[in-house]
């Protein structure tokens, strides 16, 4: 019996291999067209604000100014964006203000959106120590080389603010205007 079974076998193999022999491959094209789309915009994800307690010196409150940037373009060339920043001087409504040149940039960073595999922007702008200026007058902060920005990219804002000493003690207001446009 056992000689029989080994037969068995041997014969299911030879069996299997004429069929794998037989057997024949086809290659299959797939074509895919990915349409860019009209997108290209810049939202807040925060409403950012900093408290601090008057203790005779000059101090610098700080807020994060949290942005996210759409760009869904496509462009591989041709492309590219930048965000530009400007703001109201801090004012409580009854007169009282911070100086003019309170707010300046500390820093920026950029991440890619959770759920979206962007391409992070390449950044060529200074944006470090960078006075922000009073509205309607704007300043570039970041921007995003051609074939670079694409997707959903999270873009954090560091920035300081100067208390003078002798400021009120107030609750005190200021509007930032961040624009996002087209080409680095």
């Amino acid at each position: 019996m056992g000689l029989r079974s080994v037969w068995i076998g041997l014969a299911a193999v030879a069996a299997t291999l004429v069929t794998a022999a037989g057997a024949t491959a086809a290659t299959v094209t797939v074509n895919a067209t990915v349409t860019g789309g009209a997108t290209l915009s810049v939202s807040s994800l925060n409403t950012p604000s900093f408290a601090l307690t008057l203790n005779g010196d000059d101090q610098t409150g700080t807020y994060q100014a949290q942005l996210q940037v759409v760009d869904a373009r496509g462009l591989a060339t041709g492309g590219g964006w930048n965000l530009t920043i400007g703001a109201t001087q801090f004012s409580d409504g009854a007169g009282h203000s911070l100086p003019t040149n309170a707010d300046t940039i500390a820093s920026v960073s950029a991440a890619c959106h959770s759920g979206s595999t962007c391409a992070l922007p390449t950044n060529s702008v200074s944006n470090t120590s960078l006075a922000v200026p009073l509205s309607p007058s704007t300043t570039k902060f970041l921007n995003a080389a051609t074939g670079t920005g694409l997707g959903r990219v999270d873009v954090n804002v560091n920035v300081n603010v100067s208390v003078p000493a002798s400021a009120v003690a107030a609750s005190y207001s200021s509007t930032l205007t961040v624009a996002v446009a087209a080409g680095p």
